[in-house]
């Protein structure tokens, strides 16, 4: 539900607000949309299972780790996936549907120049993979591809990026509002499972079967998609173990209301601006030092506002945004614990930008 105080929400698409949620753990939700939010996720195995440490299985040999060091041209495709076990609430003009849709763009590396712009349906690069698997969740009132410039970034530095559009939330269909926010997270394991059928295996007719290494699984989001993205690695109610690593932006963690996996090894990365117009840093950065447990890694943006630096290249942090991000992904998606050790680098040499705290 939307947070006290903010009975009216900013109709400007940067401006997207973590919503709190009181749901009860590991069972249906209060709000506006339904008892069946954190439901039982096709494939998802139990909820609440923790990962066992800081990335995916070590049973995968070196000489199979993901290319590192590389730069890919991008290949974009749009899916469409419908769960028919759960409905989509009536909103404004829309009267409500018996299921959800959900569309979703893929970003993947892609044979051709690396300097070229991302092509839609482009051939896939399958020499440096099979690819970690990072599913991003938007903010409120936008869609993925308001976000295109970052995630084009992580694609063509090794990964497939899975960017759902949420119903709703978005403002497709009807208008955008949280009625439905507390089925995201069911959305997200949802879209999780059929893109790891669709694309974990080397067999099969999808374009792009055998591209993803289902045991490399990140969740990532921005502002209202952060609370998505940590909801699915950490929240007792929607934890999909699956996920082995989140990144999350914009946001105060502790807006949502519910029990929290602690100590569960999965290594978290939270970036905050310190000038967020939207989310109180001083509210983020408290919670997270009491309640973030390791491995965790928490980036101040100094003088960062809400959205810009993770999703404009103009801004001045965001350069920065991809490097952290992408030296955090290869850390713990890609078996390379060295670039966790960048990040630190990187800070101490940008200190009038940014700030680390482990």
């Amino acid at each position: 539900m939307i947070p006290p105080g903010r009975s009216r929400l900013p109709a400007l698409a940067a401006a997207a607000v973590t919503a709190v949620l009181v749901l009860a753990a590991c069972g249906g939700g209060g709000g506006g949309g339904g008892g069946d939010a954190a439901n039982a996720r096709p494939g998802s195995g139990a909820s609440g299972t923790a990962a066992t440490g800081p990335g995916p299985s070590t049973s995968a040999s070196a000489a199979a780790l993901p290319a590192v060091d590389r730069t890919f041209a991008v290949g974009v495709r749009e899916e469409t996936y419908v769960d028919p076990s759960r409905s989509t609430s009536a909103n404004g003009s829309f009267p409500g549907a018996p299921d959800r849709t959900l569309p979703v763009t893929l970003r993947y590396p892609a044979t051709g120049d690396p300097n070229a712009p991302p092509t839609d349906g482009a051939p896939p690069d399958r020499s440096g993979g099979p690819y970690p698997l990072v599913l991003f969740a938007h903010g409120y009132a936008v869609t993925p591809e308001f976000y295109s410039e970052l995630l084009d970034r992580w694609a063509a530095a090794g990964y497939v990026v899975a960017a759902p559009t949420y119903p709703i939330l978005s403002g497709i269909p009807g208008g955008p509002a949280h009625s439905d926010y507390e089925k995201t997270f069911a959305d997200t394991s949802f879209v999780l499972g059929e893109l790891l059928g669709a694309m974990g295996s080397g067999a099969g007719p999808h374009p792009l079967a055998g591209m993803v290494d289902p045991e490399r699984v990140g969740a990532a989001g921005q502002s209202d998609g952060e609370a998505i993205a940590y909801g699915v690695g950490f929240l007792q109610c929607c934890r999909d173990p699956r996920v082995k690593s989140v990144v999350a932006m914009a946001g105060v963690l502790g807006n949502i209301n519910n029990p929290v996996q602690r100590d569960s090894g999965v290594p978290i990365l939270h970036l905050m601006g310190e000038a967020d117009e939207v989310q109180p840093y001083a509210d983020a950065i408290a919670w997270d030092r009491e309640n973030l447990t390791a491995p965790r890694w928490m980036v101040s943006l100094v003088g960062g506002t809400h959205a810009a630096p993770y999703r404009s290249p103009a801004a001045p942090h965001f350069d920065g945004v991809v490097r952290v991000t992408t030296d955090f992904l290869d850390g713990t998606l890609k078996g390379r614990p060295d670039r966790l050790t960048r990040i630190d680098a990187f800070v101490a040499e940008n200190a009038s930008r940014f700030r680390l705290e482990r």
